[in-house]
């Protein structure tokens, strides 16, 4: 796909939750099609390689997981966090939200060191479990939200896959607690959970899930840092 093609698809997605917003409920049927039109994307060790090298040693390492509408499907336009800053917009990953996939099987490794523990298998089926029962009442309180247009995903939930080459690892949404939330009335956010292999029989032991939608922005990560979406709802149509 072209940039222009990514800006545009961006475009539609967002377009459909403003209206959502502004008080055309039946558009809420419409995203909830299209949050559900697939289950998962994947991501390979070689992309993995590739935001390694364009991250390099930046401190704050990200991937943004943009969603989009283009003929009629929900598509995903994965970009690390410098790249998108930086407005380098030739190294956008176009990911398919998948219903069917090949079943992986991956044997773990115990040698890594991670600074963040993971969630258990069983929390994640949980917290998708939870997406797939009450993702109606996710988008009903998301009227006085900000209706996300991308998760930013820390590179950290990929990296510790430890997948290489053609090997792929498996993010799906889930609902998690929204610590910012305590007394709302649905005190979740949505989130892009990532397991390491994933078949009928078999689930990795841990998932990785510290993602977080964006809008809101913070002081800390602004509507700069992503340029992609800045510049694809810029542009007059």
């Amino acid at each position: 796909m072209t940039t222009e093609n990514i800006f545009e698809a961006i475009r539609k997605w967002k377009n459909l939750i403003d209206s959502y917003k502004n008080g055309i409920d039946t558009n809420g049927a419409e995203i909830l099609n299209y949050l559900n039109q697939g289950t998962h994307f994947s991501v390979s060790g070689e992309d993995i390689e590739l935001w390694k090298k364009n991250l390099g040693t930046t401190e704050t390492q990200m991937i943004h997981a943009y969603v989009g509408i283009h003929e009629g499907k929900l598509k995903f336009f994965l970009i690390d966090s410098k790249s998108d800053k930086d407005a380098h917009f030739n190294t956008i990953l176009t990911k398919d939200f998948l219903r069917e996939f090949s079943e992986s099987k991956i044997e773990s490794s115990n040698n890594m060191v991670t600074d963040i523990p993971p969630i258990t298998s069983e929390s994640a089926i949980n917290r998708n479990f939870r997406w797939n029962m009450f993702g109606t009442s996710w988008l009903q309180a998301q009227k006085t939200e900000d209706i996300f247009q991308l998760i930013s995903i820390p590179f950290s939930d990929y990296t510790k896959m430890n997948i290489t080459g053609e090997q792929t690892c498996t993010s799906f949404f889930g609902l998690t607690d929204d610590l910012e939330k305590k007394d709302s009335d649905f005190p979740y956010h949505i989130e892009i959970i990532t397991v390491k292999s994933l078949a009928v029989n078999h689930m990795s032991e841990t998932a990785e899930n510290y993602s977080t939608p964006r809008p809101p922005f913070t002081i800390i990560d602004t509507l700069n840092d992503y340029q992609l979406l800045k510049q694809s709802t810029r542009v007059v149509v």
